[in-house]
């Protein structure tokens, strides 16, 4: 994956960290005592629960001069948080750094973010680099992830957290394929930049600005030419598939090879796109359940200012990371 324009930036002096505690089996929890025994910057620590308000949080943290917001949780908490931070600040956002203890954390796999603790909680201490990323707005919600409708909406709102703690990310696959077996196609109307509506039939259609679009493996991106900055919003329809088709895409998922060319249409535009069918389909937003069609999501071109690692060779050395941590129990986890 090519990786432009990094900057670098300095070790933050006054952190606030957002910590989804039940995230990822309740790591969340664990990281909570890690940052107790942080002394190299100020942490201002808020714990969310289901009605937490993050717009608050950072609001009233900025008066006390915080130079960087630390996101600890999934897809959906950074979610969150980048959407209070795009309400409270504009495009001026404070860069963010993020432990992804999530069940997905499929868009801190392609960036190079470590899932390790210790690793995670060093890069969000120390000296890094700034990649800005686009993001999807949808409504008042910035998607990191994407925005997507049918049998992985209905997994979004189906899958419990006791589903996601048991199962991890499995949850969503499992719930997925229960609900992909009674999937008819629909026609999906796409309209690229208000242009008029392109007609594609298909089981699925998505929304994403980051090109994440990996629900299993989170080192497995399935189209590479799609890259979270190049300034471009894209939708795809999964085609429908014969139950063969539906086994082999399961299959490439887990082992990490995405979902083969053919069996998505993509589309692109550079500043809206707009998904609707004549029945109404459920969708969901970086995994939480967002309501029906029609979806509409504006590009925000290298909305999010994300610290990763300032050596492009980043990626590569997570694979191994991301290997060796599924090979062998969680010892800093």
């Amino acid at each position: 994956m090519k990786v432009t324009d990094l900057v670098s930036i300095e070790a933050p002096r006054h952190v606030l960290a957002i910590v989804n505690p039940v995230s990822g089996s309740k790591k969340g929890a664990t990281v909570i005592k890690r940052l107790q025994n942080i002394t190299e910057a100020r942490i201002t620590l808020h714990v969310t629960t289901p009605d937490f308000d993050f717009a608050g949080a950072i609001e009233r943290s900025l008066s006390d001069d915080i130079d960087r917001i630390l996101v600890v949780g999934g897809d959906g908490t950074l979610m969150e948080g980048a959407s209070a931070a795009h309400r409270v600040m504009g495009h001026d956002i404070l860069p963010f750094s993020w432990v992804p203890v999530g069940t997905g954390n499929v868009v801190s796999g392609f960036l190079g973010i470590p899932h390790r603790l210790d690793a995670a909680l060093r890069l969000a201490f120390g000296r890094g680099a700034i990649r800005r990323i686009d993001l999807a707005q949808v409504g008042n919600r910035c998607s990191v992830l994407r925005v997507s409708t049918s049998f992985e909406a209905e997994a979004a709102h189906n899958v419990t957290r006791e589903d996601k703690d048991r199962l991890g990310v499995l949850a969503y696959g499992i719930s997925g394929l229960k609900s992909l077996r009674q999937t008819r196609p629909v026609e999906y109307l796409i309209s690229l930049d208000g242009q008029s509506p392109i007609r594609v039939e298909g089981v699925l259609a998505f929304i994403t600005a980051t090109g994440a679009l990996t629900w299993i493996n989170p080192i497995s991106v399935i189209n590479e030419a799609i890259q979270p900055d190049d300034g471009l919003l894209y939708a795809g329809v999964l085609r429908p598939l014969n139950p063969g088709r539906v086994f082999n895409s399961f299959t490439n998922l887990v082992a990490g090879s995405g979902l083969p060319p053919e069996a998505i249409v993509y589309f692109s535009a550079r500043k809206r796109i707009v998904i609707d069918c004549k029945t109404p389909q459920p969708t969901q937003i970086d995994g939480d359940p967002l309501g029906t069609t029609p979806i509409i999501a504006d590009l925000m071109p290298r909305a999010l200012p994300i610290v990763v690692s300032e050596s492009q060779h980043a990626r590569t050395s997570f694979y191994l990371e991301w290997l060796s941590r599924n090979g062998a129990d969680h010892k800093d986890d």
